[in-house]
Parts: structure tokens; C-alpha cells; sequence
């Protein structure tokens, strides 16, 4: 699998770093761009599944725009796309399955197509955010 690179790998730890009690909304912008929301949704002890995404309301909706989740090795220290949904869109796409932690599944080329959008996002996430 690929993993995030140097950049997008300490700015999710950056951003996993501000966590409480798992979750954490950031909006260093008052509104001019979205604000960042990052969870821990899974957590064992030899990795950690983290959502991050974008959300707007629309008709009572919260709308992802987008969500991405990543598998965070505890023991190597590297994130790996593993999720993308954009609801505008209608596309949802799980790269790599897991089943009690464990990988059962893996798209090679969507999990790299994903990774390499999250390293540009993630860079947008800093400039935007002000990290």
C-alpha cells in the first residue's frame, strides 16, 4: 500500500494531535473556508481508523465534501488512504476492507489515486486552516 507522504504525514499528525476524546471540529478561518473535522472511528492496538472531511448542511443533511479515512499504523507511524466519499457527486469508493483490524481486501490503484488526493488536499487543509 502507499502511504501518505512526509507532508500529509505530519500534518495528519498535526491534526490527530488536537484531538479530544477522539474527535476534533478546526476553523482557524471564521467561516471563509470549511472547517476540518477529524475522528478516531476505530481504534485497536495495533492501528487506528481516522475520518477526516469537510461537511456543509444542505436540506437538514450534513454533506461530505469530502470524507476520507485513513489506516494509521501505530507500529510503522504511517497513514494510508483507505476511504473517499464525495456526496455531491454520489461516488464512495473503499480502497482497502478490513475485518477485525486486518486488511481482507485492497484496490491498489484506488488506494495510490486516493493517496495521492490526500496529499494535495491535506497541503490545502494547512494553507486553508492556518496549521
Amino acid at each position: 500500500m502507499k502511504q501518505l507522504n512526509l507532508v500529509s504525514t505530519k500534518i495528519m499528525n498535526k491534526l490527530v494531535g488536537m484531538l479530544e476524546d477522539g474527535y476534533v471540529k478546526i476553523d482557524n478561518t471564521d467561516g471563509a473556508f470549511m472547517s476540518v473535522h477529524v475522528e478516531v472511528i476505530y481504534e485497536d492496538e495495533k492501528s487506528k481508523i481516522i475520518s477526516l472531511a469537510h461537511y456543509f448542511l444542505q436540506n437538514g443533511d450534513l454533506i461530505a465534501d469530502p470524507e476520507m479515512c485513513f489506516l494509521f499504523s501505530k507500529t510503522e507511524g504511517d497513514y494510508f488512504s483507505i476511504y473517499y466519499k464525495q456526496d455531491t457527486m454520489g461516488v464512495e469508493e473503499e480502497s482497502v476492507e478490513l475485518e477485525d483490524g486486518e486488511i481482507t481486501l485492497l484496490n491498489l490503484a484506488l488506494q495510490q489515486e486516493h493517496t495521492r488526493f490526500a496529499n494535495m488536499w491535506l497541503k490545502n487543509i494547512k494553507n486553508q486552516q492556518n496549521l
